[in-house]
């Protein structure tokens, strides 16, 4: 096992410009940081490129993507070194791959290989190569050049090239890549072909970044087409198992969009799965989610999920903390679009400590007390005004309010045109 151990460090190191992190956990700042120091002697790497000669280095375009897949899936497990590797691995492995020999693309493996290299992040250089009009036909062309099709954009041609293949009869690594893209090229018009190609990827390639990608992308598909079964438990498979991967953060922007979508309050079926799902979540990432899904919902108009959300999110809170802070003013943006809860809102958004929110927040307090503003203009309002130069002045008033997003789509367009000015004035 140790012999093994050394055998793979040795591959890393034979690409990497410095080792893999082997921690699964997230780094600090400054474990992240780079070192002074010089590496030891034994992890030193040679100044020039590997040469091109695979035989007596027995090694090439199969071992380097390995290693590249080796490094990416410590990506999904966290390692920012890792990620902070990988452009640097990549330009090097394209510059061996685009200067070997004319022989090593007679070996059907290494085209393979160069396709998942391209597929993974590694560019469309190496297929543009490969797929020269000169360059011999091999059973893996169309695959190169379905592959490259879909980096340069084409997607019409991708599809054409790749959307039937048959990944079953593909090696593990190739079939999983395939998959992953045809599975993005059929997302939208058949979404239902799209999750099963994805739960194909996922079994194909466990513990992978692959395999975090697809869950990702599975779990936004399931949500968009309202299985929320399924999106329940590759959700809290995700947040179990990726939730230190650097594409976490990402993720949890989307997703917290996509739970606003589906309205997780109308119904106690509903709060009940979202609830399951936070319950993953150690409590400061519980409460940063909710946070999160808050200021999301307010952004996308969803009153009862910004209200829900932000009282969820105070609940883990300390007092007078830089969070309560922003789960007030959530809470409070999302309360001014009713004239029950108008003036204590307004007093609530007025109490807002600035200098406890961060400059994207400054801007959403800014907004709702402008909105505020406007919709207390309007309560003033003398009944007087002929209804067409009132709902004139509203209407200029509502376009006129700050962004950002919607802001409960403007304050639920002034509160009502100010309830249709008192209800034209409480006949």
């Amino acid at each position: 096992m140790r012999r093994l151990t050394q055998i793979a460090l040795g591959v890393l190191l034979a690409l990497c410009p410095y080792p893999v992190a082997a921690n699964p956990e997230p780094q600090t700042a400054a474990e992240a940081a780079p070192q002074a120091a010089a590496p030891p002697a034994s992890e030193a790497l040679p100044t020039t490129a590997p040469t091109a000669d695979l035989k007596d280095r027995k090694s090439g375009p199969v071992e380097w993507v390995r290693t590249l897949q080796l490094l990416q899936d410590r990506i999904a497990a966290g390692s920012l070194a890792a990620h902070k590797s990988q452009p640097i691995l990549i330009a090097r492995i394209e510059g061996d791959l685009l200067n070997a020999a004319p022989e090593v693309w007679t070996d059907r493996h290494n085209v393979q290989a160069a396709i998942v290299f391209a597929l993974s992040g590694g560019g469309p250089a190496i297929l543009r190569r490969l797929t020269k009009q000169d360059s011999p036909e091999t059973p893996e062309t169309d695959l190169a050049r379905g592959a490259l099709a879909y980096i340069d954009g084409q997607e019409a041609e991708a599809g054409r090239l790749l959307r039937n293949v048959d990944t079953a009869a593909l090696p593990t690594t190739l079939a999983g890549a395939i998959a992953l893209t045809q599975a993005a090229l059929t997302v939208t018009e058949n979404p239902v072909r799209a999750i099963a190609l994805l739960d194909r990827v996922r079994l194909l390639m466990p513990g992978t970044l692959v395999e975090e990608g697809a869950l990702r992308r599975e779990i936004f598909a399931l949500g968009q087409g309202g299985d929320l079964k399924k999106f329940e438990v590759l959700a809290i498979q995700y947040l179990r198992r990726f939730q230190h991967s650097i594409y976490a953060g990402n993720f949890r922007q989307r997703f917290a969009y996509q739970l606003t979508q589906l309205d997780f309050g109308r119904d106690e079926t509903r709060f009940a799965s979202f609830t399951r799902i936070m319950n993953e979540l150690a409590p400061e990432s519980r409460r940063d989610l909710y946070l999160l899904i808050a200021r999301t919902a307010v952004q996308a108009g969803k009153t009862n999920a910004a209200l829900m959300a932000s009282d969820k999110a105070l609940v883990l809170c300390a007092p007078e903390s830089p969070e309560a802070t922003q789960a007030q003013l959530y809470r409070a943006a999302a309360e001014i679009v009713t004239l029950a809860t108008f003036q204590t809102a307004l007093r609530k958004l007025q109490a807002v400590d600035r200098a406890k929110l961060p400059a994207h927040d400054v801007q959403l307090l800014d907004a709702a007390l402008s909105m505020a503003e406007q919709i207390g203009r309007g309560l003033a309002r003398t009944p007087a005004q002929p209804d067409a130069e009132a709902s004139k002045r509203t209407q200029a008033q509502t376009v006129a309010a700050d962004e950002p997003g919607s802001l409960i789509p403007k304050a639920e367009a002034m509160i009502g045109q100010v309830d249709q000015l008192l209800r034209k004035s409480n006949p």
